[in-house]
């Protein structure tokens, strides 16, 4: 591929030499070919599913592969745009991989995006994440498509994805007790709103990928700080237990009508990701009572 027009925003050179990982291979499939178009070459999918006919009016992919794994339609796509890419799928539910399989598959990947809509798979992939230390970034669309958010995490940022969502992990535990299943179903998500979530999914994971980089996207992460909870209002009248907190958190006055839709916030954690969450704790050797990541004696500080 020729990407020279890329090389003023982007560092060509490592987006090349680059390995992501990806969970979930159905409405992320547009963003997997969009990151090809950017260079990745390297790719490990993971995904149980079998694509359906039903698939094609909000996921990127062709009529031709109904009938195939998600992951090997994912890989014949990939391949049309770069044949030099290479791809590997693996037709497996991801929490279902032992350690060792996980370590072989994805532990030399410098990016891990968790694009599912399991809350089950997305905190797996925080305990994986954690764990090997990779770059990850979580991608979520609301219920009906009408908002989404995108958290991000890196070695340098306290709060994970566990930490974020802290009231989450209570309300699916005690759902669980109760046999009951808080998962949103994928109706009313349409191409259109996944394309749109997925462009931002996209920007940070080149910046993620490309970090401290003299550009555009090398500039991004850093840019967001410890700012890594994003959320994107796509219908204009969403709110959040009646709040429009998109529009609270801009200080957008009720009077101003050129406020509307298609706005993102970056949040941080409140709390700093204080106390640590027990995946901290667990992967981070973060201490419960202080928070402190403790630093080796011999250390550089």
């Amino acid at each position: 591929m020729n990407l020279n027009r890329l090389k003023s925003s982007l560092d060509i050179e490592r987006t090349l030499n680059a390995k992501v990982g990806v969970i979930g291979a159905g409405g992320s499939m547009g963003l997997i070919c969009d990151l090809a178009r950017c260079g990745i070459q390297h790719f490990v999918l993971a995904d149980p599913d079998m694509l359906e006919s039903a698939n094609l009016a909000r996921q990127g992919h062709m009529a031709a592969h109904v009938g195939h794994f998600k992951v090997e339609a994912a890989a014949a796509l990939v391949a049309s745009i770069n044949r030099e890419a290479e791809v590997l799928g693996l037709p497996v539910d991801f929490t279902t991989l032992s350690e060792e399989a996980i370590d072989a598959h994805f532990g030399d990947c410098n990016l891990l995006l968790f694009c599912t809509d399991s809350f089950k798979a997305q905190a797996f992939g925080n305990q994986v994440a954690l764990r090997l230390g990779i770059p990850a970034i979580w991608v979520g669309l609301y219920r009906g498509g009408r908002a989404g958010e995108v958290i991000f995490w890196h070695e340098d940022l306290r709060p994970c994805f566990r930490c974020i969502c802290a009231s989450r992990y209570g309300a699916h535990e005690q759902a669980q007790t109760q046999g009951i299943r808080l998962d949103p179903p994928s109706d009313g998500a349409d191409i259109f709103t996944i394309h749109f979530l997925d462009s931002i999914v996209g920007m940070v994971s080149l910046g993620q990928l490309t970090r401290g980089a003299d550009n555009r996207y090398g500039r991004l992460i850093e840019q967001l700080g410890d700012r890594n909870f994003l959320q994107v209002k796509i219908d204009p009248s969403w709110t959040l237990r009646d709040h429009d907190i998109v529009r609270e958190q801009l200080g957008i006055a009720e009077t101003c009508d050129a406020y509307f839709a298609w706005n993102t916030i970056v949040r941080r954690d409140p709390d700093g990701g204080e106390p640590p969450c027990p995946d901290c704790v667990k992967y981070r050797g973060r201490t419960p009572k202080t928070g402190i990541i403790p630093i080796p004696d011999g250390a550089i500080v």
